[in-house]
């Protein structure tokens, strides 16, 4: 019989698949459609493009994505995961369980 992990490591992964998501969504975007996108949610801020700084722009692009990727709800993605978890370890940017709130410094030796 297998352990279940803890709560708090079954949100970080499901928080890390939905990262992993909207990254892989965000990078399939060409450039044209980046701008694109940057350019609707600005507008729907009212916000100035010429303002804005390098990090704002991806962050309102990012925001944009998270709204459209269609991601599955917490419980539905826990009952999945828990059946089967060994199906998600090719989904999630970080595979291994994080130990110590590291997560998101992956490759970074401190």
């Amino acid at each position: 019989m297998r352990e279940e992990p803890p709560d708090e490591e079954v949100r970080a992964r499901y928080l890390d698949y939905c990262a992993a998501r909207i990254s892989e969504v965000f990078l399939s975007l060409s450039d044209e459609r980046t701008y694109q996108l940057m350019e609707e949610a600005a507008s729907e801020a009212g916000l100035e493009i010429g303002s804005l700084g390098f990090s704002e722009m991806m962050d309102l692009v990012t925001e944009r994505l998270r709204h459209n990727v269609p991601l599955p709800e917490f419980g539905d993605w826990v009952r999945e995961y828990r059946a089967s978890p060994e199906n998600f370890d090719h989904l999630l940017l970080e595979p291994e369980p994080s130990t110590g709130g590291d997560h998101g410094q992956r490759g970074h030796p401190e």
